[in-house]
């Protein structure tokens, strides 16, 4: 952990016995600083009112605070790189299944219950006579060391459906086992069909947080033997390959072409904006004419592609080698015109013409 940060949460633990308040890291930045992996995201849990601490990073860093409605949460983002987000502790209740929990404060102990995994329910105090001391009521240090995942209660998958898919992340991010009595309950849980009880864009959006991962290939093979991926898409088809691709649109471009003739439908299956979508869509679009692109596909599209169909030729992908004022010149004109350039473009991708000039003799040859 950089000097810098560590300073300024003694900061925050400063200001935190001054306003009378308890503040722990929580969740993530805990369970990694055990195993000894850097992180600037830190979760700041609060036992009282949050608004000293974040009006102090505001006023003594010059930090953007973002609010939130939810329970005095703010997000504090600080020019050193640092995001720290401020929460009241709180104890969550839900209703039903896959609802969205209602909340009260609490302390500590109830707020860590409320976390997905044992690995992830750790807390390290900022205050300053214990700076760093370890708040483990759940044995959360055995699980990060011994490299397990382990849910606090036996509900924890019917009270939320997307740990499922949490569960199968965390696993794979780390490296880590699901431990017995969790895979059992995960199996239970799908068998029943809970992620059912959760909506089809929450479900997606998980399955995306999946692609963010820097081994997405192990997350998705988990979930699948699993069966979690049957609730966003049956039958989803991986290759490992997909662990090559830096960002989530790239990989939801090579996933798209991996699905075959059911591309389309995989990516309209999870509900994302179009502007998510646009490399996905034009690998897909080229795909499906079965013919040479009427422009130049972008770099990143061709780079897809090329890891989809590695012995590709190269006349495939090139542009249309003739244009419409090309065959102008060659005396074709009018409404046919669009006919002739999508015939042209199929004979170019079909490998019948791989030049310019093979172009023009094959026009004047066939006259289509």
């Amino acid at each position: 952990m950089k000097q810098i940060h560590k300073r300024i949460l003694k900061e925050i633990g400063l200001k935190a016995r001054e306003s009378d308040l308890k503040a722990w890291a929580v969740g993530g930045f805990a369970r990694d600083t055990l195993i000894g992996k850097n992180t600037e995201d830190i979760d700041i849990c609060v036992e009282g009112d949050t608004s000293p601490l974040i009006k102090f990073c505001a006023e003594k860093y010059g930090a953007d605070v973002v609010r939130f409605n939810d329970f005095a949460t703010a997000r504090v983002n600080l020019s050193c790189g640092l995001k720290l987000d401020f929460v009241r502790c709180r104890a969550e209740v839900y209703d039903k299944p896959g609802a969205l929990p209602k909340v009260r404060p609490a302390g500590l102990k109830e707020d860590l219950f409320r976390r997905d995994f044992t690995a992830n329910a750790l807390a390290l105090s900022i205050m300053p006579d214990e700076f760093f001391k370890e708040y483990d009521f759940f044995n959360s240090e055995e699980a990060v060391l011994k490299g397990y995942i382990k849910v606090l209660h036996d509900k924890s998958f019917l009270d939320d459906p997307t740990r499922l898919f949490r569960a199968v992340r965390f696993a794979a991010r780390f490296n880590w086992s699901i431990e017995t009595s969790t895979e059992r309950l995960m199996r239970e849980a799908v068998e029943k069909g809970y992620v059912n009880f959760i909506s089809r864009q929450r479900a997606a959006h998980e399955f995306i947080k999946i692609l963010a991962e820097s081994r997405p290939y192990q997350a998705l093979k988990c979930a699948a033997e699993y069966k979690l991926v049957d609730f966003v898409f049956t039958g989803l088809k991986l290759n490992p390959k997909i662990n090559n691709l830096k960002t989530i649109e790239e990989k939801l471009a090579y996933l798209s072409l991996l699905q075959g003739e059911r591309g389309f439908e995989f990516l309209d299956s999870l509900l994302l904006p179009k502007k998510d979508t646009a490399l996905a869509l034009e690998t897909l679009k080229w795909r499906k004419s079965k013919a040479a692109p009427s422009k130049p596909l972008s770099k990143n599209a061709l780079r897809i592609i090329r890891l989809y169909k590695p012995d590709i030729e190269g006349f495939k992908l090139k542009p249309l080698l003739l244009s419409a004022a090309d065959l102008n010149e060659l005396g074709y004109e009018g409404p046919a015109l669009g006919a002739k350039l999508k015939a042209l473009a199929k004979a170019q991708y079909a490998g019948k013409i791989k030049t310019r000039r093979a172009a023009f003799l094959y026009v004047k040859k066939t006259g289509f």
